[in-house]
């Protein structure tokens, strides 16, 4: 865990330390847009894989986990190669509804960045099988590092769409040497694979598309709606604003939460399988989230404007009262979310599709409220909060019962 957070604190770092160069060279619109564009590829890359990546640790031998990697990358090049299909047909309508017409030409680049994301997001659940954390910490910092110089030399160029570009590019380069380095060194297990294995392992874990896919493509979309509903009702600016703020607020999340969450995936199964239960393990993480995340949230809460405005320029003050408000939603959503692994653990699947349809339907009433009502964007924001809140704590709930004895 201690390698993976170092890995991850490092990897969060550089993006928020080149902000203050970005907010400077880049304006609140573009911000706008590369969210925009990062929600789109992150609801596509699950429908892309069919989640069979998130099999990749349960197989008894690393030849069947190799076949698993490439079953995930076919799967995943074959249905983002017909994400063109309704880009070419409907790309100007699709880009309307997003909310504004400037990513119309960027998403003819979807399918390639659906392809790379998913990829390395792969290559990342092998190492976590081989539990060589110290090559999935170190693939986080240079993705994070190379992003960054993309991106900043983009915009010191003078490049139209930098922000975008630079993500795109630096996405490109590191997934396609990451690709090369695995096959280097493992290729051992992946000169074994098969289409009939593939084939096979595809029957076993069939309900990885069936129920898992589905229902994280319904928690992605719902964890996106937010960005729709500033991008349709309120601005692109407004976009940009909430995107910084929400990455901030969420940094506790993905700098501890993530790597917590890894080996706790690892661990938990391991208990399940020999014990048939994982409690200790579920109260002592959960303790151990909750007090970590304590004060940085208390200081971010009191200070959120006033670092905004000092750290990335007085223009986006704005962030940071859209921080405030965000901050403790963040809070509880980082106490429960290293903890939600244990469903998939037991095989929870219904009840992960339930709790994702849930959370779907609370925020597409959020949606319709805005879209009819178009209340202050503040009012949308306390409401989101509210929302997460209640359901990760219902999910807490849910996860320490699972975590028991089952009878």
């Amino acid at each position: 865990m201690a390698i993976l957070f170092s890995g991850t604190a490092i990897s969060q770092a550089i993006p928020i330390a080149v902000s203050p160069i970005l907010t400077r060279i880049y304006t609140p619109d573009e911000f706008g847009l590369l969210a925009i564009y990062t929600a789109c590829v992150t609801v596509l890359s699950v429908i892309a894989t069919a989640r069979f990546e998130l099999a990749i640790t349960l197989p008894d031998n690393h030849t069947d986990a190799a076949n698993l990697v490439i079953l995930t990358l076919k799967v995943c090049t074959l249905i983002s190669l017909l994400f063109f299909i309704p880009i070419v047909l409907f790309g100007s309508d699709i880009a309307t509804a997003l909310g504004h017409e400037r990513l119309a030409p960027w998403l003819y680049l979807l399918p390639l960045s659906v392809i790379t994301t998913s990829a390395f997001s792969t290559f990342q659940f092998w190492y976590n099988r081989l539990s060589d954390y110290k090559i999935i910490a170190m693939n986080r910092v240079k993705h994070s590092l190379l992003t960054a110089a993309a991106q900043v030399g983009c915009g010191l160029g003078q490049l139209s769409g930098g922000l975008l570009i630079g993500s795109i590019i630096a996405n490109l380069a590191f997934t396609s040497w990451v690709t090369q380095r695995l096959w280097q060194t493992h290729k051992i297990f992946f000169k074994q694979t098969d289409l009939q294995a593939q084939l096979r392992l595809a029957q076993r874990y069939s309900s990885h598309p069936k129920y898992i896919a589905p229902s994280q493509l319904i928690g992605v979309t719902a964890q996106q709606i937010p960005l729709l509903i500033i991008s349709s009702v309120y601005s692109l600016t407004a976009v940009g604003f909430f995107s910084l703020a929400f990455r901030l607020v969420s940094l506790p999340t993905t700098l501890v939460a993530s790597a917590i969450g890894d080996v706790y995936r690892q661990k938990i199964a391991e208990e399940y399988n020999q014990n048939g239960e994982f409690r200790a393990t579920f109260l002592k993480t959960l303790i151990a989230t909750a007090t970590l995340a304590l004060l940085p949230s208390l200081i971010l809460y009191a200070a959120a404007p006033t670092l905004f405005a000092l750290l990335f320029g007085e223009s986006w003050r704005i962030a940071g009262e859209y921080a405030q408000i965000l901050i403790i939603s963040a809070y509880v959503q980082f106490i429960f979310t290293p903890i939600d692994k244990g469903a998939l653990v037991v095989g929870a699947n219904r009840y992960i599709f339930i709790w994702h349809c849930a959370r779907l339907a609370a925020l597409t009433a959020l949606f319709f409220y805005a879209t009819y009502q178009q209340p202050s964007i503040e009012l949308i924001l306390y409401l989101f909060a509210l929302i997460n809140i209640t359901l990760y704590v219902v999910d807490g709930l849910v996860e320490y019962r699972l975590s028991g004895k089952q009878h």
